[in-house]
């Protein structure tokens, strides 16, 4: 009996979900950091595409993207950022009132060059981002204001609104 309650407690901590403060955290440094964005994207690898949690699917997308910011070859690059944005769409369609992944999916566009073609969600996000603000726990609002804060794609005056 103990045998089998031990199995079920490694069952339960090896598939358990990583916590969203520390996921954020992390978002924020593999952006700057090569080992960071693989040390990220390493937790999620007992995520499957098809979690239903769209939250932490789409931090699992946003962590392939970043391993394509890093990549050196072109054909591998495009390839680890188109299965990173397609699971980020995914992961918004599984949600559409998801404000973190919508969040995540402003960020991306906002910070990918216009060459890729995956920017033609700014205005939207940005203004679904803005009007549900409030609606928001604290912890995602403190996250969604620091970067909406320092984006170029917030004009000073939807700023002064978190402000």
């Amino acid at each position: 009996m103990k045998l089998l309650s031990l199995c079920f407690l490694f069952v339960f901590f090896a598939t358990a979900s990583p916590e969203l403060s520390s996921v954020r955290k992390q978002y924020i440094s593999a952006a700057i950091s090569e080992t960071q964005a693989e040390t990220f994207h390493k937790t999620f690898e007992n995520i499957s595409d098809t979690h239903n949690d769209a939250t932490l699917l789409a931090y699992k997308a946003a962590s392939i993207v970043l391993l394509a910011k890093y990549e050196g070859g072109l054909i591998s690059k495009t390839r680890l950022f188109n299965r990173g944005t397609k699971l980020l769409e995914t992961a918004i369609n599984k949600d559409r009132d998801n404000y973190e992944a919508r969040l995540i999916r402003l960020n991306i566009q906002d910070n990918v060059p216009w060459i890729t073609g995956y920017t033609g969600d700014i205005k939207t996000d940005k203004v679904f981002l803005l009007k549900n603000y409030a609606a928001q726990p604290e912890d995602l609002k403190v996250f969604a204001k620091a970067y909406i804060l320092q984006s170029e794609a917030f004009s000073e005056k939807e700023k002064a609104v978190l402000k």
